[in-house]
């Protein structure tokens, strides 16, 4: 029969076996993310922001991962003309061609590594992109600290290449995305993310750029695709166990849903030169979390499931942090937003630096991804050696 009043059916264990206590009710109730975050979530009023936009051409790199894919939907909701999603992950692109189906915006899907300088110049030649949204990135944190090469061509010398192009074609503004990460990093994904802010700044100190630059440092993203949630759900339905590094290890959550409309907000209070940052609350507890997910699925923490602990993997950190030591800390007129303002940058000391790891990346050398490691630690001072 037709379900005309769009109640969302779902097919429960027969009666002997609820009796009998052999059922597993996670296969009855869904876990959302909200669930987990331990408080309410924060959405913004988007008048003022819908004002900037509406009409405008729009360019979000990274659009078809977990951030970059709310932000495009975020987006088409906000009255942009034109939206052009860059990414190089095609099936990812394609999902989402499909669920922007519906839009109302002309949109543009673009297969492309930013590391490719020319093809990246095309979609801004040809689409003239007023706003540019940079999400794309390297984030997975062991996996970085094994792919030194790519972590740095793309969440350095890509971002540059993003910085550059905004300048040259007059961009009102170009955001980056960045990441607790780069702060006091114990990672290269960090440590690369943190290089990439600094990049940043020295372009939106350029005084005869018509960019205003800006960045916003956020945690993670409950429900995202590197999420703990999505992998621990999985665990769950394969009755465990549940895999965690470390029983104290403390991570700082938003929704996605919230984190995108901070992060869009930051465009309509944005002077250029900023390095946004979100209030994420009290950091989580992995353990308490993973237990609070076997309970709301209806199961019980080492009955049930079993939670074991592997050990920290490379370049990962028990907490996360959202400032340096350095940063001067100043409210903004939006709830949850910061600003974290930094002493300016040593302009030809961090290009010369660049230009050597630059040269680098060109070579072949057996030995690059050490040489890397030895140029991205000393491009950041504030490195710090992986807790034990």
């Amino acid at each position: 029969k037709s379900n005309k009043h769009n109640i969302e059916f779902r097919i429960v264990p027969g009666i002997y076996r609820i009796i009998k206590g052999d059922v597993k009710f996670s296969q009855i109730r869904e876990v959302i993310p909200e669930d987990l975050l331990g408080r309410e979530t924060t959405l913004l009023d988007n008048s003022g922001l819908k004002k900037e936009l509406a009409g405008k051409i729009v360019m979000v790199t990274g659009g078809a991962g977990s951030i970059g894919s709310e932000l495009c939907k975020q987006l088409t909701a906000l009255g942009i003309s034109r939206l052009i999603i860059i990414d190089q992950n095609e099936s990812e692109l394609y999902y989402l061609q499909q669920e922007l189906k519906s839009s109302k915006s002309e949109n543009i899907f673009g297969i492309c590594d930013i590391v490719n300088y020319k093809r990246l110049e095309s979609f801004f030649l040809q689409y003239k992109p007023q706003f540019v949204l940079h999400a794309a990135a390297y984030k997975h944190v062991p996996l970085m600290e094994n792919n030194i090469y790519e972590a740095a061509a793309v969440n350095i010398f890509g971002s540059r290449n993003i910085f550059d192009l905004c300048v040259k074609y007059n961009i009102r503004r170009c955001l980056l995305i960045s990441s607790d990460k780069a702060v006091n990093p114990t990672s290269i994904m960090g440590a690369t993310k943190r290089i990439a802010e600094k990049i940043m700044l020295l372009y939106a100190a350029r005084k005869n750029s018509r960019t205003k630059f800006s960045a916003v440092r956020f945690g993670n993203v409950l429900g995202s695709r590197g999420s703990v949630v999505p992998l621990f759900v999985n665990q769950i339905k394969n009755g465990g166990p549940i895999t965690i590094t470390h029983p104290n290890i403390y991570r700082y959550f938003m929704t996605i849903s919230e984190a995108v409309s901070l992060v869009l907000n930051t465009i309509k209070i944005s002077r250029g030169n900023e390095i946004f940052v979100l209030d994420m609350g009290e950091q989580v507890n992995i353990t308490d979390l993973a237990r609070n997910l076997i309970i709301l699925s209806g199961l019980k923490p080492d009955i049930d499931i079993k939670i074991i602990y592997t050990g920290l993997r490379p370049g990962e950190k028990l907490y996360e942090e959202l400032l340096t030591q350095e940063d001067k800390v100043s409210s903004t007129k939006l709830e949850k937003i910061f600003i974290a303002r930094q002493e300016p940058l040593k302009k030809n000391e961090l290009t010369a630096k660049l230009r050597n790891l630059n040269k680098i990346l060109g070579s072949s050398s057996v030995n690059a991804d050490s040489e890397l490691r030895k140029l991205i630690i000393d491009l950041v001072p504030e490195f710090i050696k992986s807790e034990k």
